[in-house]
Formats: C-alpha cells, sequence, structure tokens
C-alpha cells in the first residue's frame, strides 16, 4: 500500500516542476521563437524557395574585446544553390551577421566589414558536399534575438 505521505511528495514535486516551467515560459521572450522563424518566412528574399532549416538565437550583450557569437552545422549538397536570409527582432538596434564557412574557408555572409552595409540575405553555390558552419552574431556586440533561414533554390 503506498502511504499518504509519498503521494503528497510526488504532487508536490510534479506541481514545483510545473511552476518552474510556467515562469520559464513567461521569461522567454516570444520574439525570439516561432514568431521571429515566420517574419523571415513572409521576406521577398524567401519568396520561390523551400524552407530547409531555421535558427534561432538570443545574444546577450558583450564586451568589445570580445563578441559573442552562435554556431550551428549543416550538411549541404554538391550542384545546390542555397539562400541564408536572416532577421533580428524588431527591438534590436544592432544588424545580424551571417557567416557561412568551413574548417579552412569562408564562403559568404550578409554582412560587409568594409563598409558596414547588411543585407536580409545571400546565395550560395555549393561546391562540395560537406559540412558547413554557420555564425550568428550581432555586429556591434549588443543584445537581441535573431533568426536565419536556410532554404532550397535550385539545383544547377
Amino acid at each position: 500500500m503506498v502511504s499518504f505521505g509519498k503521494i503528497t511528495f510526488k504532487l508536490c514535486a510534479v506541481a514545483a516542476i510545473y511552476a518552474l516551467m510556467c515562469v520559464g515560459a513567461k521569461s522567454s521572450s516570444a520574439q525570439c521563437g516561432l514568431a521571429l522563424k515566420d517574419e523571415v518566412m513572409k521576406m521577398k528574399d524567401v519568396e520561390n524557395t523551400t524552407y530547409l532549416k531555421d535558427f534561432r538565437v538570443r545574444l546577450e550583450p558583450v564586451a568589445t574585446s570580445k563578441k559573442k557569437k552562435e554556431e550551428f552545422s549543416i550538411l549541404l549538397n554538391k550542384g545546390t544553390q542555397y539562400r541564408f536570409t536572416v532577421r533580428a527582432d524588431s527591438a534590436c538596434t544592432d544588424q545580424i551577421v551571417l557567416k557561412l564557412y568551413d574548417f579552412t574557408k569562408f564562403y559568404g555572409s550578409n554582412y560587409d566589414e568594409s563598409d558596414g552595409m547588411s543585407y536580409n540575405s545571400f546565395d550560395f553555390f555549393c561546391a562540395k558536399t560537406q559540412v558547413y558552419y554557420l555564425s550568428l552574431s550581432f555586429a556591434e556586440g549588443k543584445e537581441g534575438c535573431a533568426a536565419a533561414v536556410v532554404s532550397y533554390v535550385k539545383n544547377y
């Protein structure tokens, strides 16, 4: 027979976990979630493309000596044109920077460091099937949320 104390303890534990989950959900920004990805999907840059994958980040402000970034890996296939589209949330005053590279080579970015110009997207013509890396950061290291969407454009 199960004692009343064990049942009470289990119910309290479940209630505590539920309360923590609710607090965590309220403290996170909805704009950093699927809503921001949906905004990217409505942009003209992704028209006539096929959605493949998205990456969402929340970056904290960093000291000027070290810029914080989030990195992701993605497998891309030879002979395919991909489009990388980015968007920062409306509260962000910084420009989102997406960089594509592998272990030895930098392939492209939506941000031109020489003149500080930022673009919504850039295309990549994949010449080799392999794992590539995406880096998402903010140009001035400010805090904010951002989303990047990888889309299939066509095979060439």
